[in-house]
């Protein structure tokens, strides 16, 4: 993938996931459930937190400055290897990674939380809420790692 494609890719997805938080902040009451088929519904819940809402109800702001600033190396690092990278696929996933990282990264500065708004379930068994964000970080995550594996171990700054 091109740069300026992977770039473009990026604020795509950023824009997307931007205008997702912003509708449901617009249209969704905080904590009320929308239900829109037997597993998937929506809800307004902010995340102070980490992945999974992990650490969700600390309100000590040094919790929030260690996740932030632990957030903004991991998007340092993702970033430097999005540059390094020359793999198509490898600059695919570290784009939706970079992405997903940026629109948390966001709101968190700016809204000192993240809204999340996804709330897949089977039964009473619920998955953690979570947003568009955090979906473009998961299967760029995913496909990265399937790409290391198939690399059989080489170093990623060296591909081709």
């Amino acid at each position: 993938m091109r740069l300026s494609r992977a770039l473009m890719l990026i604020l795509l997805l950023l824009g997307v996931d931007q205008y997702s938080k912003w509708l449901v902040s617009q249209h969704i009451p905080p904590w009320r459930v929308v239900k829109l088929t037997s597993f998937l519904n929506l809800v307004n819940v902010r995340n102070r937190g980490m992945v999974f809402g992990f650490l969700s109800d600390s309100r000590n702001p040094v919790v929030f400055w260690i996740i932030t600033l632990a957030s903004l190396a991991a998007a340092v690092f993702v970033l430097y290897l999005f540059f390094r990278e020359k793999s198509r696929v490898a600059r695919f996933s570290l784009s939706l990674i970079i992405a997903g990282a940026l629109g948390n990264l966001l709101n968190r500065f700016t809204q000192g939380s993240v809204l999340d708004f996804i709330d897949l379930h089977w039964g009473k068994y619920h998955w953690p809420v979570f947003n568009f964000a955090d979906a473009c970080i998961t299967v760029g995550s995913a496909v990265f790692i399937v790409y290391l594996l198939l690399k059989g171990g080489e170093d990623v700054s060296h591909t081709g």
